[in-house]
């Protein structure tokens, strides 16, 4: 499948595609979903009746509007994704031709997020759940010896679909809602259309999310979200200094994610026997972890971001990375704290009447929702954003935040659905943020900060620790000069230099 994918990409332009031509980071250099995320549920496991849940929830969409688009859309790579970015931007097409720098984006996103999945579909070697429940695929343009070759964990398509959305969402802050929305239900098709596992879908998210991480590492990433900016204004007649992020709020989850699972779902069952099968853990180190971990501060964050890095990350010792960390805090609560009187629901031990392992925050959390979850928004928000911080350690950080999310469940703080739901909302954040001058200020402090720790195991006294201090420099936090090129900030906001 990534073959056909990067022979379609190759046809983008005149001339052979090399590798890096195509992707923004290499297989080797991207996050290994293996170390970061679950081994995929097996068919005895608590985790499989979600997946079965939503296997049953897909034959209600197959004579459906829904599941008619959700066929169509069954193409992977170029094409799909370019038709579907179009409508959201509403422009005629996107194309190399008409279009460069938004196809480039589009097509070096989607690579990016789709190679993210090729490691551990080798490792896991899923069966889909066509062939599990003996049925046929029904997606218009899925071949049915190409998925059977293929694993099942995680969904490629998925990936590639919310690796496009989350670089567009990026790019074009106005549109993010619609465009997020889009590319959550490029994903969602996968289990209408009998290919996926709800399991699947959900890791494809989340392999997508680490790869643009990482993908922010590289210049020629941040180089084509400016380039595509400026063509985009050109399109829609707008100066090609326009800003889209100046008005453009923190992501509405209510407009991209699905509505909470109620107690008449299947899914609400699914979520019922995940909260029993973690609550044993209460007892064991791993709940001990989870009961210390519900903190929810700066200070726990410096802690859990600080172990999986291998270094001290406090006020004193490290202060850019701490105001980044408390900047993502900041804009994390306001994330998750709109959405949850929006879309209110129970919490675990408020809807079965039992005590918590937290025993000291059930008074001010019991009339708090449950959907999202604050802590896994936070967690995983943090996570990509010091994977960009240090790469070099990105499994270990992006393990850490999944479990910091995971640990609510085993409190019993959260259900299993709303801490899923809270990654994806998380991953939309952190791509807003990087339309944010104040937050890239602290992103390229925060990096030379670590550069300096990991160098002289001291970190360095710079004026970028402080966002309005300096006028114009580098990513890497070092400042530019008048004859410096490329990704630069410049009066707090991000441009690309001839």
């Amino acid at each position: 499948m990534l073959t056909a994918i990067l022979t379609l990409c190759g046809a983008m332009n005149t001339g052979a595609q090399t590798s890096s031509d195509s992707i923004y980071v290499v297989a080797e250099l991207l996050p290994d979903a293996v170390h970061f995320l679950p081994a995929p549920p097996d068919s005895s496991s608590a985790a499989f009746l979600d997946d079965v849940a939503q296997w049953q929830w897909s034959k209600s969409m197959a004579q459906t509007e829904r599941g008619a688009r959700a066929s169509v859309e069954s193409r992977m790579g170029l094409e799909a994704l370019a038709s579907i970015m179009a409508q959201v931007l509403e422009i005629d097409t996107i194309s190399a031709e008409e279009t460069p720098a938004l196809c480039r984006l589009l097509l070096k996103s989607l690579v990016t997020g789709v190679t993210s999945t090729k490691k551990p579909k080798l490792q896991y070697q899923r069966k889909r759940p066509f062939m599990v429940m003996n049925e046929m695929p029904w997606g218009q343009y899925d071949n049915v010896e190409e998925l059977v070759a293929n694993g099942s964990y995680p969904s490629g398509h998925t990936a590639s679909g919310w690796a496009t959305a989350l670089a567009f969402a990026e790019m074009w802050p106005e549109l993010q809602d619609t465009i997020l929305r889009r590319g959550f239900e490029y994903g969602e098709n996968r289990i209408i259309v009998d290919a996926h596992w709800q399991s699947d879908v959900t890791a494809g998210y989340l392999c997508a999310a680490a790869a643009i991480a990482r993908a922010h590492s590289e210049p020629a990433f941040e180089q084509d979200i400016c380039a595509a900016r400026a063509e985009y204004a050109r399109l829609k007649g707008l100066p090609e200094d326009y800003n889209p992020a100046a008005e453009a709020d923190v992501p509405h989850g209510e407009r991209f994610l699905n509505n909470p699972v109620d107690t008449v779902s299947p899914r609400f069952m699914a979520d019922i026997m995940l909260y029993w099968n973690n609550k044993p853990l209460r007892g064991t180190q791993r709940g001990d972890t989870a009961s210390v971990e519900a903190e929810y501060s700066v200070a726990m964050m410096q802690k859990v971001m600080g172990e999986a890095i291998g270094i001290t990350i406090s006020d004193e010792a490290t202060p850019a990375i701490t105001q980044l960390l408390g900047y993502v805090l900041e804009k994390a609560s306001e994330t998750a704290d709109r959405l949850k009187p929006i879309r209110f629901r129970k919490r675990p031990f408020v809807q079965l009447g039992e005590p918590s392992a937290v025993a000291g925050d059930e008074e001010k959390e019991r009339g708090k929702s449950s959907f999202p979850s604050g802590h896994t928004n936070l967690g995983w928000s943090e996570a990509l954003v010091m994977a960009e911080v240090a790469p070099e350690h990105q499994d270990e950080i992006l393990r850490r935040g999944y479990e910091y999310g995971h640990n609510r469940l085993i409190v019993g703080y959260h259900w299993h659905t709303d801490i899923e739901a809270s990654r994806q909302l998380a991953s939309a954040l952190v791509a807003r943020l990087h339309a944010d001058p104040a937050f890239l200020d602290m992103l390229a402090a925060a990096r030379a900060e670590y550069e300096g720790v990991v160098t002289t195991g001291i970190a360095p006294e710079s004026p970028v620790t402080q966002p309005s201090s300096i006028r114009a420099y580098r990513l890497d936090g070092t400042p530019a000069t008048d004859d410096t090129r490329g990704i630069i900030i410049e009066n707090q906001q991000k441009i690309f230099r001839r």
